[in-house]
């Protein structure tokens, strides 16, 4: 008898124990480790997740042993929260004292001290879209969102030039960057209406902190229908015989060239590939080769069937520019 009940007073001690709330969390952040990635961006790395809202650039302050400030021009986040990427001015090859206040998720509080060598490395690589969303030929899409991931985080103080069909879309679309400056949010608060194709591309205006351009265009298209009705239509596009590397191939209403109704991108190679509905379109091609927002090479107006095999356009420069805004009018 007197072991029975030994062994329920055990049980009654291990059911306790498993019903002990568990401690608090009252240890600051800690850092782990400072990683010079180039002469223009390191990254702090926590032991813990750190809270998104002690993450601003006054929270860091950077200076050498001559007590010469290196600023800090921005400060973002990894989606994880236990990175934090500091973009800084051109660095020296010296030793920087780096002092920040930073905060965990249960609002511990680590001040923060340490020291880093300077690079001299410079960020020679590109950014790149790495995801589109929605995707190409996607179907079912009444709120939408258009999401772009980026390779590396973005100057986001530079001008975003985008477009999208159809055109009346455009202005209802809100902007919105994440705390990591790599994912761009297209929003639209509103429902899509029905039986409409969306055509949608980014151009490579935008660049990362060093200054090193977007490597290319990013498009996709989709439609708020269940199904996606379309043709494939294919095509090159050439100035002086050889083909162009960059550029939007535009499809409009048969006998009205200002309503534009379908857009996609040219590729390395000259070539390009759309999904548009059966019918007769008036088809152009438009590049601007500098990037200054005005194009400088455009084709001819050329009326199109999509039941022909494939279309070649040849531009030819403009002895006047127009934005693009004006062709998808």
């Amino acid at each position: 008898m007197k072991l029975r009940i030994f062994f329920l007073f055990l049980g009654f001690l291990a059911c306790a124990q498993k019903m002990l709330p568990p401690s608090p969390d009252r240890f600051p952040p800690r850092l782990a480790e400072i990683e010079v990635l180039n002469r223009t961006k390191l990254n702090l790395k926590f032991n813990e997740e750190i809270s998104a809202q002690s993450v601003t650039k006054d929270n860091f302050l950077i200076y050498s042993t001559q007590n010469e400030t290196l600023s800090v021009k921005e400060v973002m986040i990894s989606r994880r929260g236990d990175i934090i990427t500091l973009v800084t001015e051109k660095q020296n090859p010296i030793h920087y004292l780096i002092q920040a206040q930073v905060s965990d998720l249960a609002g511990n509080r680590a001040k923060l001290r340490s020291r880093f060598l300077g690079s001299v490395k410079k960020d020679t690589i590109p950014p790149r879209i790495v995801e589109i969303t929605p995707k190409l030929g996607s179907t079912k899409q009444k709120k939408i969102t258009i999401r772009l991931r980026f390779s590396e985080e973005i100057d986001t103080l530079r001008p975003l030039n985008w477009a999208i069909l159809p055109k009346s879309l455009k202005n209802r679309f809100e902007q919105s960057w994440q705390s990591d400056y790599r994912n761009l949010d297209l929003t639209l608060p509103d429902s899509l209406g029905p039986d409409t194709i969306v055509y949608f591309t980014l151009l490579p205006t935008i660049f990362d902190f060093e200054g090193n351009r977007l490597t290319g265009p990013g498009f996709t298209f989709f439609t708020s229908d269940s199904t996606l009705n379309t043709k494939l239509v294919t095509g090159k596009i050439q100035y002086q015989n050889r083909p162009i590397t960059q550029g939007l191939v535009i499809f409009a209403q048969v006998y009205d060239s200002l309503r534009a109704l379908a857009l996609t991108v040219v590729d390395s190679i000259g070539s390009f590939a759309l999904q548009v509905r059966e019918g007769i379109y008036e088809v152009t091609a438009v590049a601007d080769t500098n990037y200054d927002n005005r194009v400088d090479l455009s084709g001819r107006i050329k009326e199109f069937n999509t039941t022909a095999q494939e279309l070649l356009i040849e531009v030819h420069p403009d002895t006047v520019t127009f934005d693009l805004d004006w062709y998808l009018r």
